[in-house]
């Protein structure tokens, strides 16, 4: 997205998602229009305005742009863990807690994508498969850790792939239900879904 700008650019492209992140973040998509987000990042960016409406003619082009950004950096992140020295159980368990972190950070991002995948599907493939090709690369990697663990017997799945699905959209259920307010940091939150997907889902022994 931003390997042909110049890096006065490049940083500009970054404040200019990062303050639409916050305008969806207080307003939602449908929330606020078009010419107030432009006039808001201008405001806040210096960003010309022109070749901000050039860059996003739309609203839909402002949120691709967020949601593919905060995607490739989660997977990309997680792709450039090698695993060396740990073994499957603590690769996998050290993703979950990244993931979780991740999530929270980037928790309008994480949300958006869900949201915006299923429209991109039927209106604009292009886009709805590059999203999906990261994604994929992230199952793939995480099915490359359950398959070693299957085959050192530290996980017991009939089909790699589809457990990794599954832990793909445990992960997923995360924006269905927390609130910090409930109780739960985020810590015990990462050692109840390390719990429930390490040793429930892929059915590691306990120690």
């Amino acid at each position: 997205m931003t390997a042909d700008l110049s890096p006065h650019d490049a940083r500009l492209t970054e404040q200019s998602l990062d303050t639409a992140r916050r305008l969806f973040s207080r307003h939602g998509v449908r929330g606020i229009d078009m010419a107030t987000l432009v006039r808001e990042i201008t405001r806040e960016t210096g960003a010309n305005l022109l070749e901000l409406r050039r860059a996003y003619p739309t609203r839909m082009d402002l949120v691709y742009a967020v949601v593919l950004r905060s995607t490739r950096t989660l997977v990309t992140a997680q792709l450039g863990d090698s695993g060396a020295p740990d073994d499957p159980v603590g690769r996998l368990s050290r993703l979950i807690r990244r993931h979780i972190d991740f999530c929270w950070d980037h928790w309008t991002e994480e949300g958006l994508r869900r949201d915006l995948l299923p429209r991109l599907r039927t209106i604009h493939p292009t886009r709805y498969r590059e999203l999906y090709d990261h994604m994929r690369s992230y199952h793939e990697h995480i099915c490359g850790i359950i398959t070693q663990g299957n085959s050192q017997g530290s996980f017991r799945v009939v089909s790699p792939g589809a457990a990794a699905e599954t832990v793909l959209e445990t992960l997923d259920s995360i924006l269905n239900w927390y609130e910090p307010e409930g109780g739960l940091t985020l810590p015990q939150l990462a050692d109840v879904y390390v719990d429930l997907i390490v040793h429930h889902q892929l059915g590691c022994p306990r120690e």
